[in-house]
């Protein structure tokens, strides 16, 4: 049987909603592959990555309210230029980035790409709420937490409410999350390293690339 697919579930916390006004202020990602155990599809998780930046701009304290960062945590973070650097070494070259709601995500990385100057990665990036979209539409919230929390064990984690909004934390639940959604839906052979993408795009349509933002 040929490889799993690599895939990093990435997340960004922000100083606020609109990405061409706002900064990124923490960016992790978590890489893992696919296994089968007692017949049961499951992720392996192989890596994490986590920093904070600093941004150009104080941190609102609505923004801190959610994702409990403060402008004391960030004052000696990283540049974001350096982050994005250290980010796409981790995630390599041949990695299919998956994100929740992932134009937002993916808007905020591309921005920073382009301000620093930055080769453009290729990755491409698919969005775990389409999948939730389509194949749970029963659920009337499509909110990360919440579809976690309804799949309860069909997930390997003890869903804590208290992490959420904090980008590893959410990584994590992605990472199970979107797990769940290929369990439902696809087999093997859909899985491998050559054949997962068009796969995803099939229920998906196309994914997004951080070039179409920049």
């Amino acid at each position: 049987m040929l490889p799993f697919i690599t895939l990093v579930a990435f997340d960004v916390e922000t100083t606020g909603l609109e990405a061409e006004k706002e900064d990124i202020i923490e960016l992790a990602g978590v890489k893992f592959t696919l296994a089968r155990k007692d017949g049961k599809l499951v992720a392996v998780e192989t890596a994490q990555f986590q920093s904070l930046a600093k941004p150009t701009k104080m941190i609102p304290e609505e923004a801190t309210r959610i994702n409990k960062i403060t402008n004391q945590m960030v004052e000696d973070a990283p540049e974001l230029k350096t982050v994005l650097q250290g980010f796409f070494r981790f995630c390599g070259l041949s990695t299919v980035l998956v994100a929740h709601n992932a134009e937002f995500d993916t808007k905020f990385v591309a921005k920073g790409i382009r301000k620093h100057g930055l080769v453009m990665p290729q990755n491409p990036v698919v969005d775990s709420l389409k999948f939730v979209r389509k194949l749970m539409p029963e659920y009337s919230s499509h909110r990360l937490g919440e579809v976690a929390r309804k799949l309860g064990d069909q997930t390997n984690l003890a869903l804590n409410p208290e992490e959420l909004h904090r980008a590893t934390y959410d990584c994590i639940v992605l990472k199970e999350v979107f797990t769940a959604c290929l369990r439902k839906r696809y087999q093997d052979k859909d899985l491998a390293m050559d054949t997962a993408l068009k796969s995803f795009e099939n229920l998906h349509g196309p994914s997004l690339r951080f070039a179409q933002y920049a």
